[in-house]
């Protein structure tokens, strides 16, 4: 899995990209509970938010969206980093 954190106008955001060599393992996959919902193919992809400015970011995401991200970030940084 890998976790981006963003900074910048983006601060408090982040995405996880999980990827699977089968079908099989992906569908074996136990979604962590800090896990969120799929956003490969809708507006806040990696791939949308490298095209995105401040403006459009803010208007799609919500301060709730943020606040809960950065408990997740502080979840992550607590458990996971050394």
């Amino acid at each position: 899995m890998e976790i981006d954190v963003y900074y910048d106008y983006l601060q408090g955001f982040l995405t996880a990209e999980v990827e699977f060599p089968s079908e099989e393992e992906a569908n074996q996959f136990k979604k962590p509970d800090w896990l969120g919902e799929e956003l490969s193919y809708q507006e806040l992809s990696n791939r949308s938010l490298a095209h995105m400015d401040e403006k459009q970011f803010k208007s799609k995401v919500s301060e709730e969206m943020l606040a809960h991200n950065k408990e997740i970030i502080e979840k992550l940084l607590n458990n996971y980093c050394y």
